[in-house]
C-alpha cells in the first residue's frame, strides 16, 4: 500500500495519532488531521469542514468511536479507505508478531512475553495499547519479534493486521458504553482469532475465550491439569510434560495473574530451549496493578487503579480473600452491572465520583456497609482512617477515571500520594 502523495486524514491526536502523523510525513503523504478536542483547531492541517474535503485514507486512533459517528459516515460516502492505526503500523513491521487481547491482563502478559524474549536473546519489541504506538516501530527486521497489546477499540476497525501468534486471555463485560452490547464486544475481541496466521492461544478457564476456536492450530492454557497444553500441576507450570516454572517463584498476586503467566508461557511454548523460570521469577507488575503502596499496624494499602471494569475488581478481591477488604469503588461508569462484586465478602465499600451513588445503591441491596463521597480524596482519606488490623484498603474502582482524572495512572498516583501522607501522619 502506497501513501506517497496520497491525501491522508489522521483522526484523533492522542499518542497513536501523533505517531501516525510522523510516519505518514516520512512516507511523503499529504497529511491532515482532525480531533474532537478543539484546542487543535488552530494548527496547520486541521480539518474544519469534513464534508468539504476528500481523502484517500483515514487513519483512526483507538479513542475514536466509530459507531454512529457522522464524520465517519461522511468519509465513507466519499470513498475514503478507513484504517486502524494498528493496520498502518503493521504494514511496515518485519519479523514475527505476537498479539495479545483480553478484557484484563493484557499489559502484564505482554510485558512478561517481552521480558522472556529479551532474556533469551531475542530482538523483542513491545507496542500497542501498552503505551508505545505500533507506528513508531520503523526499524524492525526479519529477526525481530514484536509483542502487540491489542484493545477492542483497536480491533473494531481492523482490516489488514495479522499476527503469527494470537492470545485471548479472557472476555468479560467492559466498554459496553462504546460497543453497545456484550455480543458486539465479543465480536470485536474475536477478530484477533481470524487474524492469527499460525497459532491461536486460548484460556480454557474462561467460558467465552475458550469458545473462540476459528479452526486455527489452537493451544489451550489452564490452571487445571491438562493432557496437552500449558497448565498447572503439583505447584509447577508445565508445557505438555515439561515443568518450566514453580508457582512459588511468581511475584504477581492473585489467580488471574497466574492466568497471565500461563498465557505468556503458552505464547512462546513452541520455541525450544527457553528459560522461563528466571524471567518469571524476576518479573514484577507495572504500577497501579495490585501494587502494595504501604503497610502499617497490619493494614495493607493496595493500588489497583487499573481495574476499570467489574471483572478486574473481582480478580482483585479474590487476591485478598483471606483479608478483610475495605473496597474503594467509583469513577465514570461503563453501563456494567455491579451485583457480582457484592457477592464476595467485603468489610465495607467506599464509593466516589459520578458512579458512586449508583454503586452504593447496589451495595445496600446486598447489605454491604457503604459510604459515598463525591470527591476521590475524601473517599481515600475516610478509607485510610477506617482500616484496622487484618484489613486491606483496596482501590479497585471497576470504573474509568475520566470524571475526575485524565487516566487510571493519574488516579493511582493520587491514591498513593494520599496513602503515603496518611502513613507519614501528614494529613
Amino acid at each position: 500500500m502506497k501513501f506517497k502523495n496520497k491525501k491522508v486524514l489522521v483522526y484523533g491526536l492522542g499518542d497513536s495519532g501523533r505517531s501516525a502523523v510522523k510516519l505518514l510525513s516520512k512516507l511523503n503523504a499529504h497529511v491532515y488531521f482532525y480531533d474532537d478536542n478543539l484546542e487543535y483547531a488552530n494548527y496547520v492541517g486541521y480539518v474544519r469542514h469534513m464534508e468539504e474535503e476528500k481523502f484517500d485514507y483515514c487513519i483512526l486512533s483507538p479513542g475514536v468511536d466509530i459507531k454512529n459517528n457522522p464524520n465517519i459516515e461522511i468519509l465513507k460516502s466519499k470513498g475514503t479507505i478507513i484504517l486502524s492505526e494498528l493496520d498502518l503500523g503493521y504494514l511496515f513491521l518485519k519479523g514475527k508478531i505476537i498479539a495479545v487481547t483480553g478484557t484484563n491482563g493484557k499489559t502484564t502478559t505482554c510485558g512478561l512475553i517481552y521480558k522472556i524474549l529479551k532474556d533469551n536473546g531475542y530482538d523483542a519489541r513491545l507496542c500497542g495499547n501498552v503505551g508505545m504506538p505500533i507506528t513508531s516501530l520503523t526499524n524492525t527486521n526479519k529477526d525481530s519479534v514484536t509483542v502487540v497489546e491489542v484493545s477492542s477499540f483497536q480491533l473494531e476497525s481492523l482490516k489488514f493486521f495479522r499476527c503469527d501468534v494470537g492470545v485471548v486471555l479472557n472476555i468479560k463485560p467492559d466498554h459496553l458504553d462504546r460497543h453497545g452490547t456484550m455480543q458486539e464486544y465479543i465480536d470485536c475481541k474475536s477478530k484477533l482469532c481470524s487474524f492469527t496466521r499460525k497459532r491461536l492461544v486460548l484460556n480454557l478457564d474462561d467460558e467465552i475465550a475458550k469458545s473462540l476456536n476459528f479452526k486455527r492450530k489452537t493451544l489451550y492454557f489452564s490452571k487445571k491439569t491438562l493432557k496437552k497444553g500449558v497448565f498447572v500441576k503439583n505447584s509447577q507450570i508445565y508445557i505438555n510434560k515439561k515443568a518450566v516454572c514453580g508457582l512459588k517463584n511468581i511475584k504477581l498476586l492473585g489467580e488471574k495473574n497466574l492466568e497471565n503467566v500461563l498465557g505468556a508461557v503458552a505464547s512462546l511454548s513452541h520455541i525450544k530451549g527457553f528459560n522461563f523460570n528466571e524471567s518469571i521469577s524476576n518479573f514484577s507488575p507495572k504500577s497501579h496493578r495490585l501494587e502494595i503502596v504501604g503497610e502499617r499496624d497490619d493494614v495493607i494499602y493496595v493500588d489497583d487503579s487499573k481495574a476499570t471494569n467489574v471483572a478486574s475488581t473481582i480478580n482483585a478481591i479474590s487476591a485478598f480473600k483471606d483479608k478483610n477488604i475495605i473496597l474503594l469503588l467509583g469513577g465514570q461508569g461503563k453501563n456494567a452491572p455491579y451485583d457480582e462484586i457484592f457477592q464476595h465478602p467485603l468489610k465495607e465499600v467506599i464509593t466516589f465520583g459520578e458512579e458512586g451513588g449508583k454503586i452504593s445503591e447496589v451495595a445496600n441491596r446486598y447489605h454491604v456497609p457503604t459510604f459515598n463521597f463525591k470527591r476521590f480524596k475524601d473517599a481515600v482519606d475516610y478509607a485510610c482512617e477506617k482500616g484496622t488490623s487484618g484489613d486491606v484498603v483496596l482501590l479497585s474502582p471497576a470504573c474509568s477515571s475520566f470524571d475526575e482524572f485524565s487516566s487510571y495512572k493519574e488516579r493511582g498516583e493520587r491514591f498513593k500520594e494520599l496513602v503515603l501522607e496518611f502513613l507519614s501522619g501528614k494529613n
